[in-house]
């Protein structure tokens, strides 16, 4: 029997933050799983908050952290949601993890969860880019941003397509492969108890 596991997502995504630690313990267990990025929030989907995306954004932060217990810092709301100026794109943080991707998945699952803290805890604005460029180089990485644009691209490509192929849409995703068949997973499941995803991986 073989199992390997496909987790898309994106950075600022707030409920990819809630499944922060279920992906966190399903890749420490030493299960095989490939992240990818899928870079939702770009073009037409790159949400200016003051247009009421904030609001929106908010709820569904608030869900999230009900559900799984993950951290939504009041500067987050003061210095991003409630921003007049702040637009939901996150392509820095793509370009981030594309030149991380090759590392393996726990340092790529890292990079997002220290991104995400800068966000949802430090109030961080998506277009300080010099954020991420700090978090990369703290990860060991001293190459220009852009130069993770096209493996960034490549992952979202391939997100795409296999969102595609399961007639799933949006993000977070944890897909399981098991002897050439894929399905979906509810990561929602795991919220309470994020390590009993360890199960699926024996």
């Amino acid at each position: 029997m073989s199992r390997r596991f496909t987790y898309i997502y994106d950075t600022f995504c707030g409920w990819c933050r809630g499944a922060h630690p279920t992906i966190a313990a399903l890749i420490e267990s030493g299960a095989e799983v490939e992240m990818l990025h899928l870079h939702l929030f770009q073009g037409a989907n790159a949400h200016r908050m003051a247009d009421g995306f904030g609001k929106v954004a908010l709820a569904h932060d608030k869900r999230v952290a009900g559900l799984s217990g993950q951290d939504f810092d009041q500067r987050y709301v003061d210095q991003v949601l409630q921003s007049p100026t702040e637009v939901l794109d996150s392509t820095f943080t793509a370009w981030a993890a594309g030149l991380v991707h090759d590392h393996g998945p726990a340092t790529e699952v890292a990079l997002a969860h220290n991104l995400q803290n800068q966000r949802y805890i430090d109030g961080v604005s998506a277009q300080n880019r010099s954020a991420v460029e700090a978090a990369i180089i703290r990860f060991g990485v001293t190459a220009a941003l852009e130069e993770g644009a096209q493996t960034a691209g490549q992952s979202a490509a391939r997100a795409r397509a296999t969102l595609a192929s399961l007639n799933l849409r949006g993000v977070p995703q944890l897909i399981l492969e098991e002897n050439g068949q894929r399905s979906a997973l509810s990561i929602a499941d795991f919220y309470k108890s994020p390590t009993a995803v360890t199960a699926l991986a024996s």
